[in-house]
């Protein structure tokens, strides 16, 4: 993205290496990128300033100073996100900066301004998104893949690109996932893969039910097996009195189904359904939810005996 930014502004070939730099105080190296650009006859390092970064411009103007001490480059600093306080305060002492697409100062190259500024997307690294959950478990069932791409990924999951791109950016404040980009794509990895990268999302993880509701047994096979009916059918379970099945709350089936109060019906065809925040289909395995997702929707339960078959079954499954 930053190739292509520099190169259609200023129409100039472009190359960037990422390149390490040795014999700085630490400050000046930690959590920050450095790349080298080559456009023609023009060579600068670019510093990708990470993201606890907090930045002022009276230190990096010191901080710009050094790094050409050490590399006899012009610097520019690399930006995610700038708004307009930011960006006329660096303009004002002289700081070359970079926040693509369009907010590009290089004195010693060209400027190229603009009014729109990114909004900052703040999302919470506390618990995740419906969509974030249902990108973490799409990248969970392809441990096969080294990567997904974002593209392909928001298409199998029916997401629009401002929901994978919030979706990812809350994986990765969570620490689960990094990104690469490669020419136009934007390439995804797990930064572990099975059990242990369930462990490590576990904290964040939600329960996908979003109401239970007692209904009769509908004669459309739309519903997938979850809850004890789908651990019983894996352990020494007893299956429950009434079937559990999970919808996608959003499904028009779903919303055509007429609730039962079941203490007052005598009918033997009710069953107990699960109205989920993220559709079930997308994981189901032979028409039962996926290990995950079930483990979350019985987090709740208070039965010690559904707890420990659903550890045992997690254990032996083969991620």
């Amino acid at each position: 993205m930053l190739k292509d930014a520099l190169r259609n502004n200023f129409g100039l070939n472009c190359n960037i290496e990422e390149i390490k730099l040795k014999g700085l105080p630490l400050y000046l190296v930690s959590g920050r990128k450095f790349y080298k650009v080559d456009m023609e006859k023009i060579s600068f390092l670019i510093v990708n300033l990470s993201e606890n970064d907090k930045f002022g411009v009276v230190a990096l103007s010191k901080q710009l100073s050094l790094y050409y001490e050490k590399t006899a480059l012009n610097v520019a600093f690399y930006f995610e996100n700038l708004n307009r306080t930011q960006r006329d305060a660096l303009i004002s002492k002289g700081i070359p900066f970079v926040s693509v697409p369009d907010q590009i100062y290089l004195p010693f190259l060209g400027t190229i301004l603009s009014n729109r500024f990114k909004t900052k997307m703040m999302v919470s690294g506390e618990k995740m998104m419906p969509a974030a959950q249902c990108l973490f478990l799409y990248l969970m069932y392809h441990a096969d893949n080294d990567y997904v791409t974002k593209s392909m990924t928001a298409i199998e999951l029916g997401l629009t690109k401002t929901s994978i791109t919030r979706a990812s950016a809350q994986l990765k404040q969570m620490k689960l996932i990094r990104e690469e980009s490669v020419g136009k794509e934007i390439q995804m990895f797990t930064l572990a893969k099975g059990i242990e990268l369930y462990q490590m999302a576990k904290s964040h993880l939600i329960n996908p039910v979003q109401k239970t509701m007692h209904v009769e047994m509908p004669t459309e096979n739309l519903l997938y097996i979850a809850g004890e009916s789908t651990l019983s059918k894996h352990s020494m379970l007893s299956a429950p009195k009434e079937e559990t099945y999970a919808i996608y709350k959003n499904n028009s089936f779903a919303k055509s189904l007429k609730e039962v109060d079941s203490k007052w019906q005598e009918k033997s065809n009710i069953c107990c359904v699960e109205l989920w925040k993220y559709d079930p289909g997308l994981f189901a395995i032979n028409g039962e939810v996926d290990p995950i997702s079930l483990a979350m929707s019985l987090e709740d339960n208070t039965d010690e005996r559904v707890h420990g078959e659903l550890q045992t079954y997690l254990e032996e499954y083969k991620w």
